[in-house]
Formats: structure tokens, sequence, C-alpha cells
């Protein structure tokens, strides 16, 4: 079985008031970029915003074939 990694998806997700949140995606993320370098982007995006940073992820997308 070949297992190939597809773009990925950046979420940077924020804390609002009333226990709310709301995500801000980067899409097409290249799955060799470093979980490091991510980080930084989303944090530097975040230090741009108003709203408070609650959450980083990176969201992967995997294919399956025989």
């Amino acid at each position: 079985m070949t297992v190939t990694e597809n773009a990925s998806r950046l979420e940077i997700i924020f804390a609002l008031p009333n226990n709310k949140k709301r995500t801000e995606s980067i899409m097409n993320i290249k799955p060799t970029a470093l979980d490091q370098d991510l980080y930084d982007i989303g944090s530097a995006i975040a230090n741009l915003l108003n709203d408070t940073l609650a959450d980083i992820r990176r969201t992967l997308s995997k294919s399956y074939s025989a």
C-alpha cells in the first residue's frame, strides 16, 4: 500500500467573547513544510489581529492506494 500526503491546511483559531471561536484557514500548505515554520507564520498573522489566539493547527490529508 502506498500512502501519499496531500497539501494540508493551516488553521488559526481565535477565542472570542461568550466562549465562541473563529477559525481562519490557509490552504495548500506543502506536506514538507516544517511544523515550527507553520507555527511561526500562524503566530505572526495572529499578532496582526486584535483577537486572542487560541490554537494553531495543521490539518493533514493522505491518499491510500494499493
